[in-house]
């Protein structure tokens, strides 16, 4: 390469990288530059953004609102003001707003879609679902990879109970997200168990059967699907595949064995096979010692086989590692009861819960710390899948005798 040809290339490189600048400054509107960054500069625009970081949302507004005044052209700023509107609940407000901004002339396709994906949100939080829905459609028309668009369409459709449409939604989030994403299939595989338990509602079990297995494929840490694909093979006189799908449960999704217990043992009996619940759970504990349901499962076994003292044991062993849990307390009471409330081991009782608080067994989802007194799949509140965890307190300093 000559000197020549090096300093047309550089010199070409330095005209691309001006040129970027000014373009990433200015914008043509009108047949008129406007200059981007001088909007942004006002002491009203730094003091909007100052109040909205300390969420001081109405001199935010004030603020935001002086900046446009200073300029038409404020596109940008508009549409945050709107959407304060919109968080401080005065939707009405945000829709005159974002219906305005879509009135002016010449946006850009790109512009004309993020306002309108303003207007949805505004229809959407106003109750509007209708609307919400056709100006999200309106958003991916105009820009087919707006993801938060699909998403809000997803949820759309999720609220009104449409989990196919909802779940055709989500395959169009997973092919943009590049077809591999880890969350995008855990949340097909849980609509996919929606649509399946909505078919089984209307009798129809053997497709809710193939729908619930086909969640299992997309996402085998789908604990519902098991449960869900067991309960219709159990209505088709299956108890063996039943059987089957429970245990697979136990053996691929262990923190949630316990929702199989019960159908389990049920499971088990009607295969003339009881005993086989006992090595279950016996299994389950030798996996994780600290697992205080599959204790609690078995002691109700043995204290329906009449044998309390066992049953007795049992809790007491699962005591220390769920102290605060009602429904361990429950069972104790029960087991005493049935012990005719024996002094030694009622005093074995009151010396590990002398400082126990009990509470009926809380789960909270991590996404938005909404509290359930029991395992929801989809969070009410925020919507999103399989977000529940139980929250325990800090386990009693007592421990388990090995083996118990």
């Amino acid at each position: 390469m000559t000197q020549f040809t090096l300093a047309a290339v550089l010199l070409a490189l330095l005209a691309g990288i001006v040129v970027g600048k000014a373009w990433e400054r200015y914008k043509l509107r009108d047949g008129r530059w406007i200059d981007r960054r001088r909007l942004r500069e006002t002491p009203h625009y730094m003091l909007g953004l100052n109040f909205l970081t300390e969420n001081q949302l109405d001199q935010a507004i004030d603020e935001l609102t002086h900046a446009t005044s200073s300029s038409a052209d404020a596109l940008e700023i508009q549409m945050i003001v709107g959407n304060l509107y919109r968080h401080k609940g005065q939707v009405g407000r945000a829709i005159n707003i974002h219906q305005a901004l879509l009135q002016r002339p010449n946006l850009t396709r790109l512009e004309h879609a993020y306002v309108l994906l303003c207007l949805g949100l505004d229809f959407r939080h106003g109750g509007f679902v209708d609307r919400a829905l056709e100006a999200f459609h309106e958003v991916v028309r105009l820009d087919p990879k707006n993801r938060y668009a699909l998403v809000n369409l997803q949820k759309l459709h999720e609220e009104q109970q449409q989990w196919a449409e909802a779940a055709g939604i989500r395959e169009r989030i997973n092919e943009i997200d590049g077809g591999n994403n880890a969350r995008d299939r855990q949340i097909l595989a849980f609509l996919r168990n929606q649509i399946g338990t909505a078919q089984a509602g209307s009798s129809e079990v053997a497709a809710a059967a193939r729908t619930f297995s086909d969640a299992l494929d997309i996402d085998a840490q789908t604990a519902p699907a098991y449960l869900n694909l067991g309960d219709v093979q159990e209505r088709q006189g299956n108890i063996a595949a039943a059987i089957e799908s429970w245990e697979r449960l136990v053996k691929v999704v262990p923190e949630r064995a316990y929702l199989a217990f019960e159908r389990l043992e049920r499971g088990y009996r009607h295969a003339k096979a009881p005993t086989r619940f006992v090595d279950l759970c016996r299994s389950v504990i030798d996996g994780n010692p600290l697992d205080w349901r599959a204790r609690l499962a078995l002691a109700r076994y043995y204290a329906a086989a009449s044998d309390p003292r066992t049953a007795f044991e049992l809790l007491l062993a699962a005591l220390p590692h769920n102290p605060h849990g009602l429904v361990v307390h429950q069972a104790i009471w029960e087991a005493l009861t049935a012990l005719k409330l024996d002094p030694e081991q009622v005093r074995r009782y009151v010396d590990l819960t002398g400082e126990a608080v009990f509470y009926l067994d809380p789960h909270l989802c991590v996404n938005c710390r909404y509290r359930s007194t029991e395992l929801l799949w989809q969070c009410p509140q925020c919507h999103e899948w399989n977000t529940f965890v139980e929250e325990r307190i800090a386990p009693a300093k007592s421990a388990v005798e090995p083996g118990v």
